[in-house]
């Protein structure tokens, strides 16, 4: 059975489709220190926006248990922000002590009392007394203009034709030959029934390369286990929705979706005990513009697009490259270097 116990993004151990890209982009180098942990993971507002979309649209509850609209007043400026974080993180157990030190680190203090400042954290404590609450409960605090672009998004995936369907919420439907099969289904006894559909969201699979430990997390992925065809859908945030072919480019899409394409062939041979030989596929990318008319498009992704840029074949190579890195244990140049002369070539 896979083994998927260790959280995605904790599991440096094996190799994602960021990681060929690190790889690809930044060399051998770069990649070990990532997998090592010393380069952290980049956090910007527009990733930040992208997982609190795909969390809302893919894991509905997991999004109540992650974020919360606050209902009273957000601090107004950085300083209000850094007094809130300073005195919810404070150790000091005296309630005064910890106001007057949390406003000490967010704001001037010169030519001011203790009294004063205590006056003054004690009233801006006071006002943001609901936005504290929340934050100390640990959940993400989502503005009320996030929450309107979460509806205007969802409203526009229900009356997309195409975009709905792909982001129905999971399911599992059992084959049923008897009433007595569907009798089973309806009181939850599905032992011993073969499984016709099933449609997961942020699908995690940890596979394998001709001995090289991979992992992906897909979007969705729908399996029809009848007629043995398996689809992956992707979530996309852009600005640049009616020129999508640039961020396709810009980011190397085709590379992760065939990426996917790897791993889901990998889990039907091996967790489900299928022949990919036997299965057809499709790839559809849902890309939501989250500026201006909050637009959708689904763009198909077909089996020539793949084929244009060699995408199978520099997934390979890289993957290759990777193992050899990884076996050898020299990371400082490219494998070419270490096997060569020391003179690299272009891929021109």
């Amino acid at each position: 059975m896979m083994d998927i116990s260790i959280p995605y993004y904790e599991d440096n151990t094996r190799i994602s489709n960021s990681a060929i890209g690190w790889f690809l982009k930044k060399g051998p180098a770069f990649l070990r220190a990532k997998l090592d942990g010393k380069i952290p993971d980049e956090s910007t507002p527009s990733l930040e926006k992208g997982t609190m979309i795909h969390m809302y649209l893919l894991q509905p509850e997991e999004f109540v248990n992650t974020y919360k609209l606050c209902a009273g007043q957000k601090p107004k400026s950085t300083n209000q922000e850094k007094f809130v974080q300073e005195l919810i993180n404070s150790t000091e157990i005296e309630p005064d002590k910890a106001l007057i030190e949390a406003y000490k680190s967010a704001y001037s203090t010169v030519g001011r009392t203790d009294a004063e400042m205590l006056s003054k954290a004690q009233q801006m404590a006071l006002e943001l007394k609901d936005y504290i609450a929340d934050t100390r409960s640990g959940k993400k605090i989502v503005s009320d203009y996030d929450m309107r672009l979460l509806g205007w998004i969802k409203t526009n995936i229900g009356n997309h034709k195409m975009a709905n369907r792909l982001l129905r919420p999971e399911f599992t439907i059992y084959e049923t030959k008897t009433p007595e099969d569907e009798a089973k289904v309806l009181a939850g006894k599905t032992e011993g029934l073969s499984i016709a559909e099933e449609l997961h969201h942020e699908f995690h699979i940890n596979w394998e390369y001709n001995g090289l430990k991979c992992k992906s997390l897909l979007d969705s992925l729908h399996l029809d286990f009848k007629h043995k065809r398996y689809t992956i859908m992707d979530l996309k945030t852009t600005v640049k929705l009616y020129h999508f072919e640039d961020s396709m480019k810009e980011y190397d899409y085709l590379r992760q979706l065939y990426y996917y394409r790897m791993a889901v062939e990998w889990y039907l041979e091996h967790e489900r005990g299928e022949n990919p030989k036997d299965w057809s596929w499709d790839c559809f990318i849902v890309a939501m513009n989250t500026i201006e008319q909050k637009d959708v498009r689904v763009f198909h992704i077909l089996s020539s697009d793949f084929h244009k840029d060699n995408t199978a074949e520099r997934i390979v190579d890289a993957l290759e490259a990777i193992k050899w890195h990884i076996e050898t244990g020299k990371w400082e140049h490219s494998r070419e270097y270490y096997t060569g002369d020391g003179c690299e070539t272009l891929n021109l």
